[in-house]
């Protein structure tokens, strides 16, 4: 069945949200490794697999690995119908995320600590010894880089679909939050683990799912189009305002820090590293963003300004890819979620020591682009657009203070606007590749931070 799984799944995964080589041309599929989920099945229920696959380019640059839950059935459901990957040897083999029976078999396997073919299912204290029999897995839709399953109201499983060598960072993140007992996230309850290349490999998770919680960026989407609608609304939006939830987000930034700082350590890096960091991505930058040549001298004179900040910068373990999409309003907190950064990157980078600074800045741009995106859904008239700064300032000046209250000092200065500045012109790049439409609400930005446009 290997090679023409391999075939159909050359074909197949370039369709997929997930898969992270679109725009190269794939030129071929080897199937690493294929871990069968249970020793005997039902007559006519479905074979289970865990598969790794490595994809290979015609651009010749470096193969990818992904997993692929596969299950196999003679006849199929109506409801799998767009699953199918292949039919060959009267079966059909399709993406298991979304067969229900399937996906009990992996929160059952993590329940009893089962091993599989070398592949650890493994439950956190509290977790082990139940089947969790009748609780009904459906996956979510709105994920780009993975895959995530709910469990009723629950349990999530998450199932990375880009696999690296090294224990993933959203995993190690969990694990050392857990022991600190961290209020501000989704308790971890265990893990599918195997091997890459002959080193751990982390191929899923579970925590408890968090039913009843609103997203950060919906909420702040619907404060700027209270403000929008209602002329008498005060900055942080009509009925509720934003301001006071933006400061709970800050100290909730701020505690998962401290905590991430406690139990995975603490460093300093040179300012001068750091601006010389910061002018490598905008060279880059620059070739990409043609429309950023005009503040290209006051750029680099800012991140080359950080070099003489006086004293070493503390860096330490961080989120890596902070805003208000990663984080949940829970009823009694707010849950930061997805420390996994970027897919694409090494793991030894995406576990790098940074600056608490950088996620800061991460939601203070996610902040910004709420206003400037719900801005695009109305007339942008100059009464709007006026607004909308302001809501981006109250909402701002709300979160730093309470990130200041939480950790001790204060993120404001410099650095912080120099990290700004670093993200808005990533979003630059960006939006050039991916939403060219789209590119001028970094570039308004970066023309802010620069003092080139009013507050």
């Amino acid at each position: 069945m290997r090679p023409r799984l391999a075939r159909a799944l050359a074909a197949w995964l370039p369709w997929q949200r997930w898969f992270g080589g679109k725009g190269r041309p794939v030129a071929g599929v080897d199937v690493e490794r294929t871990t069968e989920l249970v020793d005997e099945r039902p007559s006519g229920g479905p074979l289970g697999l865990l598969v790794v696959v490595s994809v290979r380019f015609a651009d010749g640059g470096g193969a990818e690995r992904y997993q692929v839950p596969i299950g196999v059935r003679t006849t199929l459901p109506d409801r799998l119908a767009p699953a199918v990957i292949a039919g060959f040897d009267g079966c059909v083999v399709y993406d298991a995320t979304g067969d229900a029976d399937l996906n009990a078999v992996l929160l059952r396997l993590v329940g009893q600590s089962a091993t599989r073919d070398g592949v650890a299912f493994t439950p956190e204290a509290g977790f082990a010894g139940s089947s969790r029999r009748g609780l009904v897995g459906r996956p979510l839709g709105a994920e780009q880089s993975n895959t995530s399953i709910v469990y009723g109201d629950r349990y999530i499983l998450k199932l990375y679909r880009r696999l690296a060598a090294g224990v993933n960072p959203d995993l190690e993140a969990h694990r050392a939050l857990r022991r600190a007992r961290s209020r501000h996230i989704a308790a971890l309850l265990g893990s599918i683990e195997g091997e890459v290349d002959g080193a751990p490999a982390t191929f899923g998770m579970v925590q408890t799912f968090a039913a009843n919680a609103a997203e950060g960026w919906a909420m702040a989407m619907t404060s700027v189009r209270d403000l929008f609608a209602d002329p008498d609304a005060p900055p942080g939006g009509a009925g509720a305002d934003f301001a006071a939830e933006a400061r709970r987000l800050g100290g909730a930034v701020a505690a998962v820090h401290a905590d991430l700082a406690r139990e995975l350590g603490t460093g300093t890096a040179t300012p001068a590293a750091l601006g010389a960091g910061m002018l490598a991505h905008l060279d880059a930058a620059l070739a990409a963003v043609p429309e950023l040549a005009p503040h290209a001298d006051r750029l680099r004179a800012a991140f080359a300004s950080v070099a003489d900040l006086p004293g070493a910068v503390p860096v330490q373990r961080v989120h890596g890819d902070l805003h208000l999409g990663q984080v949940l309003r829970t009823p009694a907190t707010w849950l930061l979620i997805d420390f996994e950064g970027e897919p694409a990157a090494p793991i030894s980078e995406r576990t790098a020591p940074q600056s608490p600074l950088r996620d800061v800045a991460g939601v203070l741009r996610s902040l910004d682009y709420a206003a400037q995106h719900q801005l695009r859904l109305f007339h942008p008239t100059p009464e709007l657009r006026r607004r909308a700064r302001q809501w981006t300032a109250h909402n701002r000046e709300a979160f730093t203070a309470g990130y200041a209250e939480a950790a001790g000092f204060d993120p404001t200065g410099r650095l912080l606007t120099a990290f700004e500045l670093e993200k808005a012109v990533y979003e630059a790049v960006y939006e050039t590749r991916n939403r060219p439409d789209w590119v001028d609400i970094p570039l308004r930005a970066v023309r802010r931070l620069l003092g080139e446009e009013p507050e």
